[in-house]
């Protein structure tokens, strides 16, 4: 029992390391992402320029999202640990194959993509279709980014393979590139176009490119060197494809929500598409950090686990995942509730972006951090299904939010504006939840236990203190006009914050309850 249990907490802290592993090269992407829209902030601002530059940098990137990044990893890991078990060449022979058939897809969706970009870009913008300079900048600049969708896509593949043979890093990185690559383009392109949305758009380019290229080293040291060979009818090809179509709204239900809000937004005033992406940035960073960074550290050990029948660990693993997310993602939510407002005037105040830019977005961050969480548990609980081969239950579910987000965006976009479309995100994603914790619940059985709930709620108690540091101390304190003043005393409130948060924690007796886990 004694080798067991090492063996069983080793396993458990490699998951752990590896979602760290993780979160610390998506810090620096999500730092250097920052970076690149404080530039792209100074050059656009929230004008109908920016608009159409979200919008069309949005098509590629929904579609990676929908049919690359998550779900093509949930889709080939199962089936490339199999192949494994019979050998490295039965392998290497299905990635080989199923690069064949994504290349071949890819070449042709991106072709279909850009002949018939009008209707594309109508579905995403219906809003811009009556302007017409807004409308012409959109499809431009739609045109030069969206082969960038097929470089990603690839790219996304590498990543799969690698996190198969738990090699995290590459594909954790990866991201960084592409912001490089932005903000290259905002320093050195922009200056040489009379159009800096194009110049940007370039760098998207360069960007696609650089991540794909990387991606040889790495596969090559685990010993896969991509040849694509045209064998649609593998058995193992057939095996990805049955777990991939259902995957595509199972992953992505929180890409379809967000996606909701920026078609409706673009009935809105101009500015409400800049407002809800520079929201949905700052949002993005704990969700990257913590949740899709436990949920990538999760599907290989959940999968190993529940293919040789271990679901008591596979349980105990998810449990703790949920629980560690929880204690990080709480007090993020509180931060962000309080702060909203000095955090996008320090990160994006500048050129172009006004003070009323900042509030208008602030208002909007606000309500997409009400969905924080459960953003971060969706991402976590669709993992569970996954590895256990249940594509369907994460895709049912996926289009019951979708039907529960449209009609909230709708009915809350009469009152709030643009701040009702992100707090409708928001509240679809509690459904969403809920209906993936009572499918697991019933399939699995009790996820948390006593000592777990315990935790959750010392970590809720914990907040209490905390938002009363960020509510009075910022009365005694005013924000500073001064850029590098804006910044230190945005640092000061959140390590404040942060003690105030983990002291409390302390005298809650966190103490003991992280030694008897």
């Amino acid at each position: 029992m004694g080798v067991e249990s090492m063996k069983s907490n080793q396993k458990k802290s490699s998951v752990f390391r590896a979602a760290a592993k993780v979160g610390s090269w998506t810090m620096l992407s999500r730092i250097l992402g920052f970076i690149r829209d404080i530039f792209i902030a100074r050059l656009l601002g929230a004008s109908p320029l920016a608009d159409a530059f979200f919008v069309a940098f949005k098509l590629p990137n929904f579609f990676r999202r929908m049919f690359a990044e998550g779900t093509l990893t949930v889709a080939l890991v199962p089936v490339l640990a199999e192949q494994r078990k019979k050998s490295e060449a039965d392998a290497h022979a299905y990635l080989n194959a199923l690069a064949g058939l994504l290349l071949a897809a890819l070449l042709l969706f991106t072709i279909a993509g850009m002949v018939f970009m009008p209707w594309l870009l109508f579905a995403f913008a219906p809003g811009f279709h009556d302007e017409p300079d807004r409308w012409q900048q959109a499809l431009t600049l739609a045109r030069i980014m969206f082969p960038y969708l097929a470089l990603i896509s690839l790219a996304a593949m590498s990543w799969a393979v690698l996190n198969a043979y738990r090699k995290f890093s590459v594909a954790a990185a990866s991201p960084a590139l592409l912001n490089i690559a932005i903000i290259f383009a905002a320093i050195i392109l922009a200056p040489l176009h009379d159009n800096p949305a194009e110049a940007l758009a370039v760098g998207v380019m360069l960007g696609g490119a650089l991540q794909l290229a990387i991606q040889f080293p790495a596969l090559k040291r685990i010993g896969w060197i991509p040849k694509p060979t045209w064998k649609p009818k593998l058995p193992a090809i057939h095996d990805t494809l049955k777990l991939f179509g259902p995957a595509v709204l199972g992953i992505a239900a929180v890409q379809i929500n967000i996606l909701v809000g920026t078609i409706l937004a673009t009935l809105l005033p101009t500015g409400a598409v800049s407002y809800l992406y520079y929201a949905d940035r700052i949002v993005q960073l704990p969700l990257a950090l913590f949740g899709i960074a436990m949920g990538t550290a999760l599907l290989p050990a959940l999968s190993e686990h529940l293919a040789h029948g271990r679901n008591k660990e596979a349980t105990q693993d998810l449990r703790k995942g949920l629980t560690w997310l929880t204690w990080i993602i709480l007090p993020s939510m509180v931060g962000i509730l309080f702060l909203a407002e000095p955090i996008i005037r320090t990160l994006f105040e500048h050129g172009k972006f006004t003070a009323l830019d900042a509030a208008n977005t602030s208002h909007a961050l606000q309500a997409y951090s009400v969905g924080l969480l459960v953003f971060c548990w969706a991402r976590v609980l669709s993992t569970a299904c996954f590895a256990g081969k249940d594509a369907k239950a994460p895709m049912k579910f996926a289009f019951y939010t979708v039907i529960v987000n449209i009609i909230l965006a709708v009915v809350l976009m009469q009152p709030l504006g643009y701040v009702g479309l992100a707090l409708a995100s928001a509240l679809a994603s509690f459904f969403n939840v809920g209906l993936l914790w009572i499918h697991l619940h019933q399939k699995h059985g009790a996820i948390f236990d006593v000592s777990s709930w315990k935790r959750m709620g010392s970590a809720a108690l914990a907040c209490t203190p905390m938002a009363a540091w960020l509510y009075y101390i910022p009365q005694l304190w005013a924000f500073p006009s001064n850029k590098l003043m804006q910044f230190a005393w945005l640092t000061a409130l959140v390590v404040g914050s942060m003690f105030t948060f983990f002291a409390s924690a302390w005298f809650l007796g966190e103490r003991k309850l992280l030694k008897r886990t």
